[in-house]
């Protein structure tokens, strides 16, 4: 059973009206909330640490990509995004992101609507948003940057903001990041997921040390990554008295 599985129960009572909320901007954000959005959406929910840092990583590596502006947050354009889909403005009804872009900037949010949702469900939207740029910045294919989150959210301290946009902008990321970390990729496809990774900003292979640092940090981030979810069933068990 995976990690997703163990707390499917938490996960279903924190996140659905998130991930409804998040799958209303656009139908391009619909495979990223019913996806591996569930279980980041779980996470940000019920553990404050893991919202705050993945946060600051989602505003920095969205403004260096030029993504979101310098002024711009995810969890403020996530809310953004959100009113504006319940106005009827949602992704699907612009040929071009930044045109979509451009209409959430010029929308005007009602402060009073903003304190009815909670700061998961902004970032969230914020960070589905942020994906979509992302994909359609470098031309990636429609959901296969959705598990990119889940290297920062697991180790921050080395899959930093700067390595994560040389990694995206040189195409090495794909989809699978979730099934890597929870150990459901055969040998071949986890080697082809390492492989990728292998590279600096130039292209070239990593030297021995760096080489090394990459396979401490993956290890690093696939034993953060079940704490994050040992921390979910405790607040699963707390929330049902076990």
């Amino acid at each position: 059973m995976g990690f997703l599985s163990a707390v499917s129960s938490f996960v279903s009572s924190v996140t659905s009206s998130i991930c409804n909320a998040v799958s209303s901007i656009g139908s391009a954000l619909s495979s990223f909330a019913s996806g591996v959005g569930n279980f980041i959406a779980g996470a940000i929910g019920a553990l404050a640490p893991v919202a705050e840092a993945i946060g600051k990583f989602a505003t920095a590596f969205l403004q260096g990509l030029g993504i979101f502006k310098p002024d711009e947050k995810p969890d403020d354009m996530g809310d953004r995004a959100l009113q504006a889909a319940d106005k009827g403005i949602t992704m699907d009804k612009y040929e071009k992101f930044d045109d979509y872009m451009k209409a959430l900037r010029d929308f005007q949010l009602d402060p009073a609507e903003s304190a009815k949702r909670s700061h998961a469900e902004k970032l969230m939207a914020g960070m589905g948003v942020g994906t979509v740029g992302v994909e359609n910045k470098y031309g990636a294919a429609p959901g296969s940057l959705n598990g990119m989150w889940l290297l920062p959210m697991t180790n921050s301290d080395y899959f930093t903001p700067e390595r994560m946009q040389t990694l995206v902008a040189a195409g090495r990321l794909g989809g699978n990041v979730f099934d890597y970390l929870e150990n459901r990729l055969s040998g071949g496809e986890a080697r082809s997921f390492e492989k990728a990774l292998e590279v600096d900003g130039n292209g070239k292979r990593l030297d021995d040390g760096a080489l090394n640092k990459l396979y401490d940090a993956l290890d690093t981030a696939r034993d953060n990554l079940a704490d994050i979810t040992k921390q979910m069933q405790a607040k699963d068990n707390a929330s049902q008295g076990v």
